[in-house]
């Protein structure tokens, strides 16, 4: 998939999503708030850390603009066929699928309001381990009925409160136990009428530090990978 360099800041503390920096295509640069948990959580916050990572510019297309033009609806199969995907030369298994047509059940506050405001039909999410039980990433896929749909309710996220889309915990001994509480590095993108994400976390739960910069592009590997599945809608 062709593929042009920009930055994207992807940083979160513990919370259901921390505190991230995503950019969507044409969006505005992301939020560089300090990270407040949500309520449930009570944890003491270390200062957030930067990092780079890529993030795709899709191949210029309008046929994934619309529901009339992209048809085709979006199912678990055609997202994750995949139950042990190869991302960037690591090897994970998928622990937990789900798929909503409750859009705001799985987001926060005003962002999860937003979904609902903007018809969104429904969010994919999977959860993969890598062999080491060291990282645990939830990605996923939400999907609206127009480009205009999806940039609306990209633009209410508010990445400094958490206010995005929560990690999916897996059962216990996958390692993903604890994905949808533990800090980690968020990556996005709005392309066409949909929102790609994903989320990467420590397995045993644990804050990044300062030093541990190695989630950000667990998590940009991951986005570029879900983002296969919408490309081929274009190619195949």
């Amino acid at each position: 998939m062709p593929l042009i360099v920009g930055a994207v800041v992807a940083v979160a503390v513990l919370g259901t999503a921390g505190w991230f920096g995503v950019k969507a295509l044409g969006g505005d640069e992301p939020a560089t708030a300090l990270p407040t948990p949500l309520p449930s959580v009570d944890v003491a916050v270390p200062e957030p850390v930067a990092t780079a990572t890529a993030e795709p510019t899709p191949v210029p297309t309008t046929v994934l603009d619309s529901a009339r033009t992209d048809p085709k609806k979006l199912t678990l199969k055609e997202a994750f066929a995949e139950r042990r995907p190869s991302v960037d030369g690591r090897t994970y298994t998928r622990a937990k699928l789900d798929i909503t047509g409750s859009c705001d059940k799985v987001a926060v506050g005003a962002f999860a309001a937003a979904l609902k405001s903007a018809k969104c039909d429904r969010v994919l999410r999977a959860t993969y381990v890598d062999s080491d039980k060291r990282y645990a990433v939830t990605t996923g896929i939400a999907v609206f009925p127009t480009k205009k749909a999806a940039m609306a309710a990209d633009r209410r996220k508010n990445l400094g409160k958490t206010v995005w889309f929560r990690g999916l915990a897996g059962a216990k001994g996958t390692g993903a136990e604890r994905a949808d509480i533990s800090g980690g590095y968020a990556a996005g993108v709005v392309w066409g009428r949909y929102i790609i994400f994903s989320f990467a976390t420590y397995s045993d739960g644990h804050t990044p530090t300062a030093q541990e910069k190695d989630l950000g592009p667990v998590s940009g590997a991951f986005r570029d990978h879900t983002a296969k599945v919408i490309e081929k809608r274009i190619t195949s």
